[in-house]
């Protein structure tokens, strides 16, 4: 009982202390400038850190050391390095000397815990060719060469070509091609375009893609197959993939394509096949290439050097022709060509199947929709079918105003023609019915015209000579003379009653 109070009074005490301790502590840290305290606490946190750091370091050390014993024994190190003597133990195999312990890795500094990353390999120098002094026709260019200055290329005179990547499979176009084609012509290179022939879609479709980005009008040369890689298809898919693509260009240029492969590559999966295509054959070799038939370019070297390349550290593809072949093997005449299509005829060209002993792209099956999908597109379609009956309404509605404003103006047209023509008829009666009482005004005019002018010229009644006279008679005379008037009227008058 005794001890276990005085045990208890001591931890007591021992507690009560601690929290004076500590508090003594702070007040004492307290009194310490504010710049000292951030310092220390600092120093303390770097401390603990590379504690830890190193910690890590020897648990990673550690295990490292313990798997590369444990590879070959199935026993822990510990348990194979005893403090028992050799006669004692009594392994089922020979003894192997136990591995020193290797001591850790020292650890890096707290601040460069990331180990640089190893460099990669520099390449291998290559021997580069000098296009100033070396004997070459012309050169191959894609988006590896990068951005060319074509006015100090242009001062190279051993250049008579030039040969641009247009196009890869079905959907790939060189991001350089417009560019280069353009330039070239501009600086007046002969240019001609060539397409890479894969395996990964039918021969149709890498010739639609040909012709959709290669403008015929602006080619020099003839157009080129490259043909390099054969995989996934035997040499009989390779050879009737080709044929299809040469056929179509044929077809759309009005004259045989040239085919590009190596020397090896032609031999072991082209041949008879292609000889009486134009050929350009590559061999890196100083010995021309031997194929057993007749070919036009040989490209000898992909170290041509030249100053304004920027890309591909200047390098570029070089090849010259065969003894007696010139430029007019290769050039391409548009006008001269009688293509026998169009790029739209071309695009749409079908294929005969017997034509095609390749693998087709293989499309898969689109995945079942859920019954939400369903749903939405059932009702997507009733929102479609309604608003296509709406608008049909509205059409006919439409159609409808319109045929009766059409009908409307038609009447209309009519009324106004016929109120025009009857105006027409009654101006063409007024001015009927003027003439007409101009025409008798003028006719009565005349009359009385002729009346007078007949009047005028009779001869004058002894009447008017008596009268003239009277003034010399005397008025017995006057009398007699009206009286023998008189009776001589009478006379007259009864001499014709009694002829009637």
């Amino acid at each position: 009982m005794r001890k276990s109070t005085i045990y208890s009074f001591l931890l007591t005490v021992l507690l009560l202390a601690l929290p004076l301790g500590s508090m003594a502590q702070q007040a004492n840290d307290i009194k310490k400038p504010t710049r000292t305290r951030v310092q220390e606490k600092d120093k303390k946190t770097d401390d603990k850190k590379k504690t830890e750091d190193k910690k890590k370091a020897e648990n990673k050390d550690n295990k490292k050391d313990s798997k590369n014993t444990s590879k070959k024994d199935e026993k822990p190190a510990t348990q194979q390095v005893t403090n028992k003597p050799a006669a004692q133990q009594t392994p089922s195999k020979p003894a192997e000397p136990a591995k020193p312990v290797e001591k850790p890795a020292q650890t890096q500094p707290a601040n460069d815990t990331t180990a640089k990353p190893a460099e990669p390999p520099k390449p291998k120098p290559r021997n580069k060719v000098n296009t100033d002094v070396t004997q070459f026709d012309g050169i191959d260019i894609s988006k590896h060469q990068g951005t060319i200055n074509w006015e100090e290329l242009k001062r190279n005179p051993s250049i008579k070509y030039v040969y641009i990547k247009a196009t890869e499979g079905s959907d790939y176009v060189d991001p350089k091609y417009r560019e280069n084609i353009r330039n070239a012509r501009r600086h007046g290179f002969k240019v001609g375009s060539y397409h890479f022939l894969t395996n990964k879609s039918s021969a149709k479709a890498q010739f639609q893609n040909f012709v959709r980005n290669v403008n015929r009008d602006e080619q020099d040369l003839l157009p080129i197959i490259d043909v390099e890689v054969c995989r996934q298809w035997s040499s009989q898919q390779l050879r009737d993939s080709i044929k299809v693509f040469a056929d179509l260009l044929e077809e759309y240029y009005g004259c045989k394509p040239m085919i590009y492969t190596s020397e090896k590559f032609f031999s072991k999966h082209l041949g008879r096949a292609f000889a009486d295509y134009p050929l350009f054959i590559a061999k890196y070799s100083n010995s021309q290439p031997n194929i057993g038939y007749k070919w036009i370019l040989w490209q000898f070297t992909d170290c041509g050097y030249f100053k304004a390349v920027k890309g591909n550290f200047g390098e570029v593809d070089l090849s010259r022709f065969n003894k007696g072949c010139t430029m007019r093997d290769i050039l391409y005449n548009p006008t001269k060509a009688k293509p026998k299509s169009s790029v739209r005829d071309a695009v749409d060209h079908k294929e005969k199947p017997s034509q095609i002993n390749m693998k087709e792209e293989k499309t898969k099956p689109a995945p079942a929709d859920s019954k939400k999908q369903q749903e939405e597109a059932k009702k997507k379609a009733e929102r479609e079918k309604k608003a296509k009956d709406r608008n049909k309404k509205i059409a006919e509605d439409e159609a409808k105003k319109k045929a009766e404003a059409e009908k409307k103006e038609r009447e209309k047209a009519e009324r106004l023609k016929k109120e025009k023509a009857r105006q027409q008829a009654r101006e063409d009666a007024a001015k009927k019915e003027a003439d007409a009482k101009a025409k008798r005004k003028a006719e009565a005019q005349k009359a009385r015209q002729q009346k007078a002018q007949s009047s005028s010229n009779k001869p004058k009644k002894t009447a008017s000579f008596s009268q003239n006279n009277n003034s010399k008679l005397s008025q017995s005379q006057r009398n007699d003379s009206i009286r023998n008037a008189q009776q001589q009227g009478r006379k007259t008058n009864k001499s014709s009653a009694d002829n009637d």
